[in-house]
């Protein structure tokens, strides 16, 4: 079932998430929130754009080959960041019509429980390094604009939204 987004300056957007303790309707929401992803087009969405303050994300399955299906990653943690920082352009399902220019860790590996209950590792580079990254930020209520270097499209749209 597609769910309703929150939309920028909502102050829940700013909110950190916490971690999902009780896995009874994890399953339910990762649907959802694909469903939600698939109808917005989305690459990636997190638990909070809808309004869940849970650490839990969905990551599109065409952001990297090697994923089978679309990636549900539960309290994830990036515990090895690359050194090397690449700057590219992101938008988000809870800003539209927003782009900015955002520097991120061009690699990273990430630890996090899958929807099995299992911990699992990752390596993620590109564009798979850039979304997960970008669904972090949203579970420590950041939002990419606050790391945007500059705004590439959308910026009447942010100053409308704004007020």
């Amino acid at each position: 079932m597609k769910l309703p987004l929150v939309y920028y300056p909502d102050p829940r957007l700013n909110e950190p998430s916490k971690k999902v303790g009780e896995f009874s309707g994890v399953q339910k929401l990762c649907s959802d929130l694909i469903d939600t992803m698939e109808a917005e087009n989305g690459v990636g969405i997190s638990a909070a754009q809808v309004g869940e303050p849970f650490r839990l994300a969905i990551i599109h399955k065409d952001a990297d080959k090697s994923l089978d299906g679309h990636l549900a990653i539960i309290n994830p943690k990036i515990f090895s960041a690359s050194r090397e920082l690449e700057e590219g352009e992101e938008g988000c399902l809870s800003i539209p019509g927003v782009f900015g220019q955002v520097l991120r860790h061009k690699k990273i590996k990430v630890r996090f429980t899958g929807l099995d209950g299992q911990e699992q590792k990752i390596k993620a580079t590109g564009l798979f390094a850039r979304v997960l990254q970008h669904e972090f930020d949203h579970m420590d209520g950041i939002l990419f604009i606050a790391r945007a270097s500059k705004i590439t499209k959308g910026e009447k749209n942010l100053d409308a939204m704004k007020l």
